[in-house]
């Protein structure tokens, strides 16, 4: 049974990193290894950068 549960969990972190649904999670690790004592962007203010940017520049994505 725990290997049906591990399984489902990796497939379920593996699916969240292909579509992105991790991504301020790895920005908060990245600003704070590479940035400590500054503040991170508030997550709201960090969604809406990234889809603008996304937006300005579709060449990185398929649609």
């Amino acid at each position: 049974m725990n290997a049906i549960v591990s399984g489902l969990s990796a497939a379920g972190r593996y699916l969240k990193a292909v579509m992105g649904d991790n991504a301020y999670e790895v920005y908060l690790a990245h600003h704070a290894a590479s940035h400590p004592g500054t503040p991170a962007l508030p997550e709201r203010v960090f969604w809406r950068e990234r889809d603008d940017g996304q937006d300005r520049n579709p060449q990185g994505r398929c649609c």
